[in-house]
């Protein structure tokens, strides 16, 4: 046990007494690409589930960050989350976090692959807008 300086009282720290995301947290401090392959075992110790559900699990994770963190970027640039969501769910996120739970990738790597991809996106329906309003003022 350690002593938690913040409260004065006792917080258990070891990984594999946590559950959920705390554990997971934990597990990834200060990993190598090397290591991050190997955290599907500490999941599948820590969740008690076998390895298939462990890098499901360890997946989800790196899905979840990764969206968040991509939110934050799109929402730090005035783009809502309703129209976030929408261009979001048609690109490979999932393809993503898989590639970065196996340790090709790093989430902030992901992160800006990804947000360069929602830039290109958004650019796009600009242009688009722009041609539809020329041809509906030359027509209009």
């Amino acid at each position: 046990m350690q002593q938690n300086s913040n409260d004065g009282g006792y917080k258990n720290t070891q990984p594999s007494k946590l559950r959920g995301k705390s554990a997971i947290d934990i597990s990834h401090n200060n990993i190598t690409k090397e290591d991050e392959k190997r955290i599907n075992i500490k999941i599948s110790d820590i969740y008690g589930v076998d390895l298939e559900e462990a890098a499901e699990i360890h997946i989800n994770y790196h899905l979840h960050r990764i969206f968040l963190l991509l939110l934050d970027r799109a929402k730090k640039q005035g783009m809502i989350e309703s129209v976030f969501v929408e261009r979001v769910r048609h690109f490979d996120v999932q393809g993503f976090a898989y590639q970065v739970s196996m340790g090709e990738l790093i989430e902030m790597a992901a992160v800006d692959l990804l947000y360069k991809q929602l830039s290109d996106t958004q650019n796009e329906n600009a242009v688009n807008r722009l041609r539809e309003d020329r041809y509906i003022n030359f027509y209009g």
